[in-house]
């Protein structure tokens, strides 16, 4: 069972299950309990443990990914107390201008993140950057996170 779940095929194939029950209204509220049940089957299987580092914080959430997706995932760069984070996955919302559902989807990340110790802001969502990935901000969850703008929030982009 763990080595379905942890395939790029079954991670990619929640995305577009995801996306097409969200373009229900009726099965939208779906999505957040099922991304939240996903990322606690993650956390079951791999067992991580909490971390007090940024750059730990951001090896253990890709670590999280499928193994044999790992080149899509991507630590760009640490700064400070911030580590920036690329998903260079074809989202099936790419495109779309749905930023509030990629936040949905996007929950699942959260969730995983919060659990080994911090908080993840989505900064850019392909589904209305007009990028072919997605820009992620990690902190640990006792930094503050009032400077990062999540990008269904921040109205410049394209």
């Amino acid at each position: 069972m763990k080595k379905i779940i942890e395939k790029q095929l079954f991670f990619s194939l929640m995305l577009e299950f995801l996306s097409l029950i969200s373009k229900w209204e009726i099965t939208k509220k779906w999505i957040q309990p099922m991304t939240t049940f996903f990322a606690r089957v993650n956390l079951k299987l791999n067992k991580p443990t909490k971390v007090n580092d940024v750059r730990k914080l951001a090896e253990t959430w890709k670590m999280l990914m499928p193994p044999d997706g790992q080149d899509n995932f991507k630590i760009s760069s640490i700064k400070g107390d911030t580590a920036f984070v690329e998903i260079h996955l074809k989202c099936p919302l790419r495109g779309t201008g749905k930023v509030h559902t990629c936040h949905s989807f996007m929950n699942y990340d959260r969730e995983l993140v919060k659990n080994i110790g911090g908080n993840l802001i989505v900064l850019e969502s392909q589904s209305n950057s007009g990028n072919t990935f997605c820009k992620l901000a990690i902190r640990k969850s006792e930094d503050k996170i009032d400077d990062l703008i999540p990008g269904y929030l921040n109205d410049k982009m394209k």
